[in-house]
């Protein structure tokens, strides 16, 4: 197993150290630019990538430029402080801000997911509960879009529910959480991460055909990330679900 680095090595050792105490072997390999690590990925010389501590923007552009996608779709792996695992879209601060952008990244989540054996529940949420619907514009706009995203995915035969603004409803019930734009998904994310005691093992970017796991710089060990872009890999590899 590579890890690459976008700085000094001793940011990532609680990383190394980690995986070597579960018995990886792991090589350190430097990458000073976005574009060397997404390049190799894009060769097909690496199984899969992790951007670490790694500029989001530069690696966003250049995952672009390499897949030639408009966008870079992601969705974040994560479990609450019970343990409970799902998945959470949109998490960029620019992602997910209209009604088409979210519709689409639920259905590459989706897509993405139900590949590898996942068939996910679908909660999407508003900002604000059914009854707020007079109390401002962007509130009963955002009810609107999430009921007619659980409309669309209902059509296309999926489980979906709107859960409007009740979070712990659509954690609790569903496998894959659709927030009412990018920077409430980011908050969500980081509330429960990094307040709130859960898990984030990293956001697969779901609308490429190589592993790409996305994460936040924060973490100060990345060893679930790597481990989930491996596993993700070989799954993927194998063109099959594992436990």
């Amino acid at each position: 197993m590579k890890v690459g680095l976008g700085a000094d090595p001793e940011t990532h050792a609680s990383t190394v150290d980690r995986l070597r105490a579960l018995g990886c072997h792991v090589e350190l390999v430097r990458f000073d630019e976005p574009s060397a690590l997404v390049s190799s990925l894009v060769r097909g010389e690496l199984d899969a990538a992790v951007r670490g501590t790694l500029s989001s923007s530069g690696v966003l552009r250049v995952l672009k430029e390499g897949f030639g996608v408009g966008v870079v779709m992601r969705a974040a792996v994560l479990a609450d402080a019970g343990g409970k695992p799902f998945v959470l879209a949109p998490v960029g601060i620019d992602e997910g801000n209209d009604l088409p952008s979210r519709l689409a990244l639920a259905r590459a989540t989706l897509s993405y997911f139900s590949a590898l054996g996942w068939d996910l529940a679908v909660g999407v949420l508003s900002k604000g509960r059914d009854e707020d619907h007079g109390r401002g514009e962007d509130i009963g706009r955002s009810l609107d879009e999430g009921r007619t995203i659980v409309d669309a995915l209902r059509k296309d035969g999926r489980n979906a529910e709107h859960h409007s603004i009740l979070v712990e409803d659509a954690v609790r019930r569903c496998e894959l959480v659709i927030a009412p734009d990018g920077v409430a998904g980011n908050l969500m994310f980081r509330t429960l991460h990094f307040v709130g005691g859960g898990s984030a093992y990293g956001a697969p970017v779901v609308n490429i055909p190589r592993v790409f796991v996305d994460t936040s710089r924060a973490k100060a060990d990345f060893s679930e990330p790597v481990l989930l872009a491996a596993g993700l890999a070989v799954m993927r590899s194998e063109g099959r679900p594992r436990d």
